[in-house]
């Protein structure tokens, strides 16, 4: 028989035993709350770098070490399960350090398995010098779309470029040494659009000049060049945004389809604006230091300007034809012209070329009930192809009303034989 007091001590729990218990609870308590924590930073970091995208992005958000971690692995932006998608995508996101041979080893894998759209976005170290791309990417056959950000490119005359797919470039803080830009361009037969953005566009005469005839559109925002030359004749928008302080001149060739430009530089010294032959084209140009303004086009153009307190030579070649047996002049040219002349009134110097005469006589009663468009300019000289005989007369007091201030307005006459005649006079 057993005593009351031996069942009670049978009954009890070792002390030991509650304590191993107590410490199982916070330990699993601990796991279920922070299951991951304990885990060393090289193991998540290669965990990370096995999972899909989606499923790696989502367990970044387990734990503050496990963030730090995806943030300090390069992001590729694949389909999921496949490190180079069927459909020929690549998106690259990360710090540069100078591993180069691990970058060039991507791009390089990436060339071979007929990559389509390649999007590089590194974010370099200060001193560390960028990442320059490795010649392999300038031979992607089927490369149609290339997006670059902070990179360099090297000029490199011994290497031909190849990328007879693409269609589309983007380039962000990059870099080109010498004539690499244009290079780039040439090797793109089919290039359409083509946007800068920050970037550094080389040449050691920082001159840069592009020719191209399928490009279609063309941005440039804030990059560095003294000297800007476009020749393109399907060019349909071109858009320039600028303060770079050593910036001179801008030149627009050729660009027989433009339909829109957008020009704002506070130190662009000289524009040249050639063969704008869409009479419906948009313009806004806000170059309130331009020195000399060259124009080619037509009346009817919408060009909008702000003031131009500085200019001083303007050259104006107006391509709209006033004679011919089924031409009629529209209702509001004379309005037309009086306010567009009135954007070069600061002009010390105005050469107008035009197809006729009748073009710039302004009719009496318009004259009496508007004011002169250029009553501060004082040289004029006009260029015409047509013949004078018989309207001087008309001709001049149309022109001394355009410009009361020249004295001598000079008037020259192309013959259709080629000889020339001029006409001064008060």
């Amino acid at each position: 028989m057993a005593y009351k007091g031996e069942a009670r001590s049978r009954n009890k729990p070792n002390t030991n035993t509650r304590l191993r218990k107590k410490k199982i609870v916070e330990t699993k308590a601990m796991a279920s709350t922070r299951p991951y924590n304990y885990l060393p930073g090289l193991i998540i970091y290669h965990i990370l770098q096995l999972l899909p995208t989606k499923l790696a992005a989502q367990a970044s958000f387990v734990s503050k070490q496990w963030a730090e971690a995806w943030s300090s692995i390069p992001v590729f932006d694949f389909k999921e399960g496949d490190p180079y998608n069927h459909d020929g995508k690549f998106k690259l996101r990360m710090r540069y350090q100078g591993d180069a041979k691990v970058l060039d080893a991507w791009l390089r894998s990436a060339v071979e398995r007929s990559v389509k759209e390649l999007d590089i976005s590194l974010r370099n170290v200060p001193t560390v010098k960028p990442y320059c791309l490795p010649q392999t990417l300038f031979d992607a056959k089927l490369l149609t779309t290339l997006s670059l950000e902070d990179v360099r490119i090297e000029d490199n005359d011994d290497q031909p470029i190849s990328l007879p797919s693409l269609k589309s470039m983007s380039f962000k803080m990059v870099d080109f040494e010498g004539m690499a830009l244009s290079n780039l361009i040439s090797g793109c037969p089919w290039i359409e659009h083509l946007s800068l953005n920050l970037c550094d566009l080389g040449s050691w005469t920082w001159k840069f000049k592009i020719s191209s005839p399928t490009l279609k559109s063309f941005e440039i925002f804030d990059c560095y060049s003294r000297h800007i030359e476009v020749e393109a004749k399907n060019l349909e928008s071109f858009k320039f945004d600028s303060d770079f302080e050593l910036l001179e001149s801008m030149a627009l060739f050729d660009c027989t389809n433009m339909k829109c430009i957008n020009i704002f530089s506070q130190h662009l010294q000289h524009l040249i604006l050639y063969a704008l032959c869409q009479n419906s084209v948009e313009a806004t140009i806000n170059t309130p230091n331009l020195h000399s303004f060259d124009f080619s086009g037509y009346l009817m153009a919408n060009v909008s300007m702000a003031p131009l307190k500085f200019l001083s030579d303007a050259t104006l070649i107006l391509l709209d034809h006033i004679r011919g047996p089924t031409f009629s002049l529209p209702l509001n040219h004379f309005s037309t012209l009086r306010d567009y002349l009135e954007h070069f009134d600061c002009s010390k110097k105005l050469e107008l070329y035009i197809h006729d005469a009748e073009g710039v006589m302004f009719p009496e009663d318009f004259r009496e009930a508007f004011p002169s468009p250029l009553p501060n300019l004082k040289h004029l000289n006009i260029v015409m192809n047509s013949a004078v005989e018989g309207i001087q007369s008309e001709l001049m007091e149309s022109l001394h009303w355009m410009a009361p201030s020249v004295e001598n307005p000079s008037i020259e006459s192309l013959s259709r034989t080629n000889s020339s005649s001029t006409i001064t006079g008060k």
